[in-house]
């Protein structure tokens, strides 16, 4: 199933001269529990998945977005393509390197031909189709933007990781997020292994929300106190047999 959501460009302003206002910066923050509600006149449309067959299953689908941005030249289309080649979702004939790589193809010409009122977000199931794999390799370098999450094994008894920011009244991350790639030089990326992305980075999703901050990992206990006694006897005094033993 892909999703396609679009809203009219009502928030444009025409000014001239002096009088022209800069854009202010988006910021939004959703509350996940809540019903989301749209603006008026927005619409949004469910493209189906064709039926299993020989061919590939992606024309039909650019087919009907090619329609949608023609029919709505005031239309900004957001467009999501969750679960791209899952077995669950799509046919055996769409994770060909011809099908997929031809599609992706098509869909960046749509978003440079309509780049003011196309965009797009997919996401593909790394448990299935590894980064190591050629075509994940291609999809990567044919995307403008890549992200990668990788959940924490859940294990009851006891939390793998402690975020160094991590309160009582804060959730625990539950998987590390890694930058590949950002559209911030160029249409091509270009901002993955920058200074600001080298950071190790976590994820958390709540039932209300979902947050990536800084991750660090939690002091082992009994180093500070170490430290302090290394600190007052000068780094002269060295520890006992006793103390090695452990």
């Amino acid at each position: 199933m892909v999703i396609s959501a679009g809203s009219p460009q009502s928030n444009r302003i025409q000014t001239d001269g002096a009088g022209a206002e800069e854009p202010a910066v988006f910021c939004h923050t959703f509350d996940l529990a809540k019903r989301l509600t749209l603006p008026v006149g927005t619409a949004v449309n469910y493209i189906p998945i064709p039926r299993p067959t020989q061919s590939s299953p992606f024309p039909p689908i650019l087919q009907n977005i090619q329609r949608q941005l023609a029919s709505s030249p005031d239309t900004i289309h957001r467009l999501v393509i969750p679960s791209l080649l899952s077995p669950a979702l799509y046919p055996p004939s769409s994770s060909q390197p011809s099908s997929v790589l031809q599609f992706l193809h098509a869909l960046r010409a749509l978003l440079r031909q309509y780049s003011t009122r196309l965009t797009a977000i997919f996401t593909i199931p790394l448990t299935l189709y590894p980064r190591s794999t050629g075509l994940v390799r291609w999809m990567e370098i044919l995307s403008d933007g890549v992200l990668e999450l990788s959940p924490f094994p859940y294990d009851h008894m006891q939390s793998l990781a402690t975020s160094g920011a991590t309160t009582k009244d804060e959730e625990r991350p539950q998987g590390m997020l890694a930058v590949h790639k950002l559209p911030v030089f160029h249409e091509k990326g270009g901002g993955g292994g920058g200074e600001d992305l080298g950071e190790d980075l976590a994820f958390t999703l709540s039932r209300r929300k979902f947050v990536i901050a800084k991750f660090s990992l939690p002091p082992v206990e009994g180093d500070r106190e170490a430290q302090e006694e290394a600190a007052h006897s000068g780094g002269s005094k060295m520890p006992s047999k006793k103390e090695l033993e452990f």
